[in-house]
């Protein structure tokens, strides 16, 4: 059996089993790698900790909103559409007002000059109506559209119409200015109307409170009476004729057809200068 060589003297013999080489040290492969990840961490936070840090959003520096100007924005939009809704409505009252009557006129019921017509006042037979639109005081005499007149511009001075009965033919200027008042001015033509005649239409101008009425002659008149209301006008023949009661009895003094409402007695009116063509200005 051969013998085992002996390992040269000076060189220990090595370790069975181990295949390792010589002068390196044996590395914990699990601490190894703890360290290695703790050291790759504080390399992380040291390079966030080197890089400039972005300021923080202080509470001054923060943007404010504008309440004030929302505010006042919000303001004009609800008084503008507060605006608008004012003249819709506005525009459509208007609307609703001006309409035409019969006969083509343009009439407005919120204008008290060009009412709509009566309708009491146009199922009395005859009657005919005029919207009478001017109603200013002017001097002199006056051209009217109809004889005679209904309406329109006329003299400062009102005839009194307390139940008046004139025996002179005032002048038309001055008989306008009451028709604005309520009143009805009752003409007649001297020329067809007198004796027990005149006496029974006279009977029209007595017997009632507040009257607002008149009665004077007018020379020329197509028929032998005729009955003035402002816009309205009636003619008849007789003074039995039932619709001078009817036609005193709707529009004297009426508020739908009174223009303007004041008073029939004018104490500066002085009737001996008012006659025809010569008003009392």
């Amino acid at each position: 059996m051969a013998q085992r060589k002996s390992p040269p003297a000076g060189k220990p013999a090595a370790k069975k089993g181990s295949t390792r080489p010589a002068g390196k040290p044996t590395v914990n492969t699990a601490a190894a790698r703890a360290a290695a990840a703790k050291s790759a961490s504080e390399a992380a936070a040291a390079r966030r900790a080197a890089a400039p840090r972005k300021p923080g959003k202080s509470i001054v520096n923060q943007k404010q909103r504008p309440w004030g100007l929302i505010i006042a924005t919000v303001a004009i939009v609800l008084f503008a559409g507060a605006i608008v809704g004012v003249v819709i409505a506005t525009h459509k009252s208007g609307s609703g007002a001006d309409s035409v009557s019969q006969g083509g006129q343009a009439v407005n019921k919120n204008d008290p000059y060009k009412q709509p017509a009566l309708a009491a006042a146009m199922k009395i037979k005859g009657v005919t109506y005029t919207v009478e639109g001017n109603h200013n005081h002017v001097n002199g005499t006056i051209k009217y559209d109809k004889s005679p007149p209904v309406g329109g511009n006329h003299s400062q001075y009102w005839a009194t119409c307390t139940g008046t009965v004139y025996d002179h033919q005032i002048a038309n200027e001055n008989a306008v200015h009451m028709l604005e008042h309520g009143a009805v001015w009752i003409t007649y033509n001297p020329d067809k109307l007198s004796g027990s005649a005149l006496d029974k239409l006279k009977t029209y101008a007595t017997g009632a409170t507040d009257q607002r009425l008149a009665i004077s002659p007018y020379k020329g008149l197509r028929t032998p009476i005729s009955l003035q209301a402002w816009g309205y006008q009636l003619f008849v023949n007789s003074p039995t004729d039932s619709r001078i009661a009817e036609f005193i009895s709707t529009l004297m003094y009426n508020p739908k057809t009174t223009p303007e409402n004041a008073s029939c007695d004018d104490p500066q009116f002085n009737a001996a200068q008012s006659t025809l063509g010569h008003p009392q200005d």
